[in-house]
Parts: C-alpha cells; structure tokens; sequence
C-alpha cells in the first residue's frame, strides 16, 4: 500500500508538471494573439457599457428581499398549525454574492434551526412537496408559472416562476453548503472589485452562450465564479490571494471576514484593466483545453493549478471547502464541447474587434446577447400575492430592454429600463422615474449592519453605484 507521505509528494510532482505544461501553452496562445500589443480602451468601454447595463439597480434589490420576506410568510403559513418549527428560507448564490442582474435566477434554502445533522433524502423530498403543494395552488390563480419538482437531482430543487416579479427561484431544503460558499466568495470580494465585475460579466456572457446550466450539462455558477477567482489568483502578479490563506483561522464567516479586511486591495500592484482580464481568461481556459483530460485541475484554495491525475474530469474546479468535491463535475463530454467552441468563439470575436474588423455593438451582440431567446413573460396586468400589493410596485419585465435615452446638460443620461425612466450621472443612478409620475430611490436607501455572525448573514445590501464596491469592516458600501 502507497503512504500518504509518497502520494502526497507524486502529487506535488504532478501538479509541478501540470502547470509547467500550463505555462507554456499560456505563453503560446498569448504570442499568437498578441494581446499585450494592444491598447485596449476600446475594448474595456465595451466591457464597462455591459456591466453598467446589467448590473442591478436598487429597485431589483427591493424586488428579490421583498420576494423572499413574502415567501417566509408562505413558509409560516405551511408550518403554522404544525408541531414543527416553521423554517426560514434564505437566499444563496448569486444575490447573496452579489453577483447577479436583473435576468439572474433566485437561489433559496428551506433551513430549519433545530436540525443539526444531514436530512435524509425523503425528507427533503417531503418538504418539497408540501412547498410545491402550495405554489401550485397559487399556479392554479395565474399568480405563479411552471412549478416543477426536480427530485432527481444531486440537491432536489422546486423550481417555479414569479409572475409579478418575472424572477425564476429555485427552492431547496437545507443547502448550508451554498449558504457558506456564498457568504464565504461575498467577504472575499471586497479585497478588489474586479472580481465581482469580472463574474458578473463572464456569467452574462455564459447565459448568452447557454452555457450555465448544470441541468444542460454544462457549468454551474459557482464553478464560472472560482474559475474567475482563479484566474485572478494566477495572474502576475496575482489580485487575489490563495483562499487558504484567508482559511487560516477557520472558514466560518466571522473569521474569514477578519483575515480578509487585512488582504483589501491586496492586488494593486497588478493594474491590468477589465478588459484585458476578460480577454485573457477566454485565452487561458482555450489553451488549458486539453490538459483537462490530463487532471488539470484550477484550485482556489492553492491559488494554483494542480494535477489530479486519479480523477479525470471534462473540467475540474476544485470545492474549497472539501477537496474531495470538483464543482464542476455536472459537465459531461457534449457540455465540454459545447463550453469550449463559446470559448473559441469568444476569443475570435475579441480578436476581431481589436483588429477593427467589428464594431463594439456587433461585439455586445456576439458575446452577451443569445441569438434565440424564449422568455416567459410576466404578466403586467397580475401581481403575485409573494410581492407586497400595498407597495404597489410595478411588475417587473423579465427580458431586460435596452437603455434609450439621450444626454441632457448636465451630461446625465435617461434611460428607459424595464418600463422605469432611470436617471444614470457619473456616479451612477441618480433616481427612477415611474409612468405613475412617482419616484423610487430619491432618498439614501437605509443601510445597517450585517446580521451578527452569531445568527444568519442578512441578505446583502443594495448595490452601490457603479465605480463604489468598496466594503468597510462591517460589510457596509
């Protein structure tokens, strides 16, 4: 029998090899692009227009923290007459990160307080349907679409669509892992707000691509989001740390939270721009293409490329929180294929327009917009009882429209978005301007602390505007 000690030193020899190999197919792709021979203003006012399109506004925070308040009423409701303890339903993934947009699905956990070990299968499954029971009767109403239980998945899921607000949820029980990965990737974005632009805009571009979707065999979102981190973690020199360093007190959130306000801007040095961040990470994953298959495996814990020559996988984006786990392990061989020609794709496109041979718009259309798109849309004549009627709220259009408007003097622009005239300055947005002649967003939105570590994360706080994604200690913008 092989000792721990020597397979632990064959892997510190694989890994050594693999990213030897790594290097040097890096440094062959970026000679052949020549991308450092390129000023890429144009390319990062691109990238910039994108994000400020696509990043959410005030009103989109409301929407999502209204809508789950309401759906723990629903829970109360279920749970009200039981013997049990009600649960609370708490959202995770991208808008707990921060990381999402108007268009993004909402992640929610079912999580009771009195349970403290592993809920067997059946369980989850049973609570589930008494959810799934109640949707369906508000489905009956026209209130909410497309309520279907997904039992057969890794982590069960009911997954349904909110009417009035056009959000689609996806509701499982007990997913403490996903709480903790997202609290853990949402402290350790505020070392530098590159990383959250980067996600946002590489995640918008794999909804384009059809690419982000574990069900379709392709990427999950925490799996675009390490592979991003990584990417910035191996740059030279690297904007973010190895998460293991910010694990050295424990990966529970307070702890974490106090190494990482000592890493905040820890990557100044490195001044590369958005946009050749963005080009580069399209370049590095299309020339590590075929080391996949070799155990090529991207570790944010290490901050490294690592070999994991016993576990080959069509992609490997190693769990930081158990090494054992590949996040991306939902990709099969059609996925990979499928992932990989978006990524050459890409590359061309932006090779393209550095060379001048597209304009900026044909770029957006090429990398952020899907070219077929089939959208459920909302109705705007219903609102679903899990929004607040007394907010009298307007529905919110699930397909983002395009921002029209003109420069006025002061060189502010009005846009026209999801049925809301948006007032955006160079500090971002001023005020929305409703068809009912009110306002949303005049006055500074309330902002407090964080719920204390000892209890739940509270949600996160409404986005800043954009160019301000700084945190203080407290996790205030």
């Amino acid at each position: 029998m092989v000792s721990p000690k020597i397979m632990t030193e064959e892997k510190k020899v694989w890994s050594k090899g693999i990213r030897k190999k790594v290097k040097n197919t890096m440094s062959i792709a970026l000679k052949k692009h020549k991308i450092d021979s390129y000023i890429l203003l144009d390319l990062d006012k691109v990238l910039d227009d994108v994000y400020c399109s696509v990043r959410p506004v005030p009103a989109d925070y409301d929407t999502r923290k209204e809508l789950v308040k309401n759906l723990n009423t629903m829970a109360n409701d279920i749970y009200g007459d039981s013997e049990e303890s009600s649960p609370v339903l708490e959202a995770y993934g991208s808008f707990l990160m921060d990381m999402y947009s108007s268009q993004s699905d909402l992640d929610l956990s079912i999580v009771f307080g009195n349970v403290t070990s592993e809920l067997p299968h059946g369980k989850k499954l049973h609570i589930l349907e008494r959810f799934a029971k109640e949707l369906r009767s508000l489905e009956g109403k026209g209130l909410v679409r497309n309520v279907v239980t997904v039992s057969t998945a890794r982590v069960p899921i009911v997954k349904f669509f909110d009417q009035g607000t056009g959000i689609y949820c996806d509701l499982s029980v007990e997913c403490k892992e996903g709480i903790l990965n997202s609290q853990i990737i949402r402290i350790i974005s505020q070392i530098d707000d590159r990383f959250q632009k980067l996600c946002l805009l590489v995640k918008h571009w794999a909804k384009a691509h059809r690419v982000n979707n574990a069900s379709s065999q392709t990427l999950n979102s925490i799996s675009i989001t390490l592979l991003v981190a990584h990417h910035l973690q191996t740059q030279n020199p690297p904007i973010l740390p190895p998460f293991s360093t910010l694990f050295k007190d424990g990966i529970d959130p307070p702890k974490v939270e106090r190494r990482t306000q000592k890493f905040l801007n820890w990557g100044q040095c490195n001044q590369e721009s958005l946009g050749k961040l963005f080009a580069t990470f399209f370049i590095k994953l299309q020339s590590v293409e075929v080391l996949w298959k070799q155990g090529l495996c991207a570790s944010v814990l290490q901050g490294l490329w690592i070999s994991k020559k016993r576990r080959k996988a069509h992609i490997s984006v190693e769990d930081f929180t158990d090494v054992s786990k590949n996040f991306a392990r939902s990709v099969t061989t059609k996925g990979a294929v499928k992932i990989h020609s978006s990524i050459n794709k890409t590359v061309d496109n932006i090779l393209e327009f550095l060379n001048g041979k597209i304009t900026g718009t044909e770029l957006k259309h090429s990398l952020f917009e899907q070219q077929t798109v089939n959208v459920v849309e909302p109705s705007p004549t219903v609102l679903s009882p899990l929004i607040n009627v007394c907010s009298k709220q307007q529905p919110h259009n699930n397909k983002r429209k395009e921002f029209v408007g003109l420069v006025d003097e002061e060189n502010k622009r009005v846009c026209l978005e999801n049925g809301h005239r948006a007032v955006r300055g160079n500090g971002g947005l001023v005020h929305h301007h409703r068809h009912d002649g009110r306002f949303s967003g005049e006055e500074p939105m309330p902002v407090g602390l964080w719920h204390e570590y000892s209890q739940r994360l509270d949600l996160p706080l409404p986005p800043p505007p954009y160019g301000s994604v700084l945190y203080d200690k407290f996790g205030l913008y």
